[in-house]
């Protein structure tokens, strides 16, 4: 700090103002829950509005027996259970997101690796090579 007080002296300027940095891996995680969120708000409100709708097509169903009717209230429900398991589905995938994000940061950012491990792996893994050792 003082070697940068000096030099702002020296040059005669002011300090720059430092503004809190958003680093881009946090905008990430804020993005994913976000998009989890709204995909989750929106198929729930799908769901909500589809058990009004399908009450109501039942009732017409019923009420016109006509067979065109029965068929829409069919593929009607099939949807609805289609967008159940995709709310499930939806899930299980924030989940898996959050496994990979939580062993990628534990591993961290490595790159040219030939070997990722412990050294006392990498001996078994040398030792098993053709039944040769590191020496010979």
């Amino acid at each position: 700090m003082k070697n940068l007080e000096s030099l702002n002296t020296l040059f005669n300027i002011e300090p720059s103002k430092t503004n809190d940095i958003v680093f881009p891996e946090q905008d990430r995680v804020s993005q994913k829950e976000d998009d989890f969120q709204l995909a989750r708000d929106t198929m729930r409100k799908l769901l909500m509005k589809s058990e009004d709708t399908l009450d109501e097509m039942i009732t017409i169903a019923k009420n016109s027996e006509h067979p065109r009717s029965f068929e829409v209230a069919g593929q009607l429900i099939k949807t609805v259970s289609d967008v159940a398991k995709d709310l499930l589905s939806l899930q299980k995938q924030l989940k898996d997101i959050e496994q990979v994000d939580k062993k990628t940061a534990a591993i961290g950012n490595q790159t040219n690796n030939v070997f990722v491990g412990s050294t006392d792996e990498l001996l078994k893994l040398l030792k098993k090579d053709d039944g040769k050792t590191i020496n010979g």
